[in-house]
């Protein structure tokens, strides 16, 4: 439990509430589908892997996008700040030492803030690897993670399914405790201070979250 609880200590809050939405709808997904008939399966067996074959599926889709994007990033600016470093006129790198401040906290700030920022980076002298393969051993651990939040969710359906008899009870049951999960999810995701804000956040994620299954579940999503 301890080790259990150091790994969900060092996930990134907004990573594991993305993860957890995301795979909880995959999860109501099958099971709205089965629910309605729209998806066909020979038995409980079937179902499941079919639950747990998709949250794998797309857990580990997303642990490879998020690297790779990551990575991209930290190389980008890996290169913007080499080309600075070596360019005889760093003058000519404002622009695009600038633009590495886009979707950060600095789009928030007054404009002269943001210049003495860039100032800052224009004036700065190499440093050692220490910090890239900080971040890169991060960039790993999140995609990890997210991969491994993702096929988590899976598990609530699975075990309505394992260990519910009754077919209606086990579905009703596995979208119960999902939509109960999507509506925290919603509340924690809230911007608002005011619990019934929030609350009312957590109804509307849930609602949406069922509404995007009914239309996946139809369409063969």
């Amino acid at each position: 439990m301890k080790a259990i609880r150091n790994f969900l200590d060092k996930i990134d809050p907004e990573l594991m509430i993305q993860e957890s939405m995301y795979g909880f709808v995959m999860s109501l997904t099958f099971i709205t589908a089965a629910q309605l008939g729209i998806f066909h399966y020979s038995g409980r067996t079937a179902l499941i892997l079919a639950i747990i074959g998709m949250d794998f599926v797309w857990g580990s889709i997303d642990m490879y996008i998020f690297y790779r994007m990551d990575m991209m990033s930290l190389h980008r600016q890996v290169i913007t700040l080499g080309k600075m470093y070596v360019s005889e006129d760093r003058s000519s790198m404002r622009e695009e030492v600038d633009r590495e401040l886009d979707g950060t906290i600095f789009d928030l700030m007054d404009g002269s803030t943001r210049e003495k920022a860039v100032d800052l980076v224009m004036g700065s002298e190499i440093g050692n690897f220490g910090g890239y393969r900080k971040e890169k051993n991060k960039y790993l651990f999140n995609a990890v993670s997210a991969a491994i939040i993702t096929f988590m969710t899976a598990i609530p359906a699975v075990v309505c399914l394992l260990f519910i008899g009754d077919d209606t009870t086990a579905f009703f049951s596995s979208s119960a405790i999902s939509s109960l999960a999507l509506f925290f999810i919603g509340y924690r995701m809230s911007p608002y201070r005011k619990r019934s804000m929030k609350a009312l956040t957590g109804l509307v994620t849930t609602a949406a979250s069922l509404l995007l299954t009914l239309f996946a579940a139809y369409f063969g999503g």
